[in-house]
């Protein structure tokens, strides 16, 4: 990604001044339109220049980005003993054998399974069609969701979920309300993240738990990749967080670090092949040969703690 001079912009995160990164056009509808991102001279935060408004943001997303819930899938037997004997889902019902091998399991798979609260409630904010609210709910929790799309929310509807349409703020949620909230892939749609922290901040409870995953600025499919790297997923995702920023991001709403992971995944770097190599024939995914390099490069990627999504969990104070 070949950098060059320009006027600077100004870091959404921390307001500080940024140069221009790279232009790069929207790969999965094939369109030709280039959109611009800056770099953070300070924070390394990546995004959008000039930032769009909601309209245009919307214009992002056609009907198709979303698609119906399908029939819950079932969780396997092996996750549900990892979730038991690991992550406080003492209600899960499993055979005694299980019971031996899930903590070996569980070093290995399954590391971003959430703990446990009886009697908690919890927010998807950004629940798109709503899968992740009917596994959590599937599990013993009591989840309902927040979505901007109006699309979104009649597919959550339809299939009897708790959804709000619109932005968290206007969902008026009373001062600590929720036990997790879990903002997976939504913060790199976000123009304003300082503002979206802030909501989250107040409405979580003390002690209370946010979980985020998005697509990590640092990770080695995106160094290999440039321009074509799946995750990066032009021009949807306004912002490329990595650890560090993400982190001051927390800090400055009163959310403590706890922990955090990447992870690699086969569908995004065979994805990302597709794109480099303009492959409109038999897709990635459908080539043993792919899927099987691919999976080497997921658990290299995973080792080096380079996956292409980043996996944290804060606590607020």
């Amino acid at each position: 990604m070949n950098k060059i001079k320009t006027n600077l912009s100004i870091c959404p995160l921390c307001s500080a001044t940024g140069l221009f990164s790279h232009q790069g056009r929207d790969l999965l509808y094939d369109k030709n339109e280039l959109y611009s991102y800056d770099e953070c001279t300070r924070c390394f935060a990546i995004y959008h220049r000039p930032m769009p408004d909601s309209k245009t943001i919307s214009e992002f997303y056609p009907d198709a980005y979303y698609q119906e819930i399908t029939k819950q899938k079932k969780h396997s037997l092996i996750k549900q003993s990892v979730l038991k004997t690991r992550y406080n889902y003492s209600h899960i019902q499993i055979p005694s054998y299980l019971k031996i091998i899930a903590p070996i399991i569980s070093f290995f798979y399954y590391k971003s399974s959430i703990q446990f609260r009886p009697d908690s409630k919890g927010l998807d904010i950004g629940c798109g069609n709503g899968r992740f609210i009917s596994s959590m709910n599937s599990l013993g929790w009591q989840f309902e969701g927040v979505e901007f799309s109006s699309v979104a929310v009649d597919i959550c509807h339809k299939a009897g979920l708790k959804v709000f349409n619109g932005e968290l703020k206007a969902a008026n949620f009373e001062n600590n309300s929720f036990d997790l909230i879990s903002a997976r892939h939504l913060i790199e749609h976000i123009p304003d993240p300082d503002n979206l922290f802030k909501e989250i901040s107040r409405i979580l409870k003390p002690k209370g738990r946010l979980i985020i995953r998005t697509p990590n600025s640092r990770a080695l499919g995106r160094k290999w990749f440039g321009l074509n790297w799946f995750p990066d997923d032009i021009p949807r995702h306004l912002i490329l967080f990595d650890l560090k920023n993400l982190n001051m991001l927390a800090k400055n709403h009163n959310l403590s670090y706890v922990k955090s992971k990447t992870f690699a995944s086969p569908r995004a770097i065979l994805n990302s092949i597709d794109y480099f190599t303009e492959n409109k024939k038999t897709p990635s995914r459908k080539r043993k040969l792919h899927k099987f390099l691919a999976k080497f490069f997921v658990a290299f990627a995973t080792l080096i703690n380079k996956g292409d999504e980043l996996f944290v969990i804060y606590e607020k104070k």
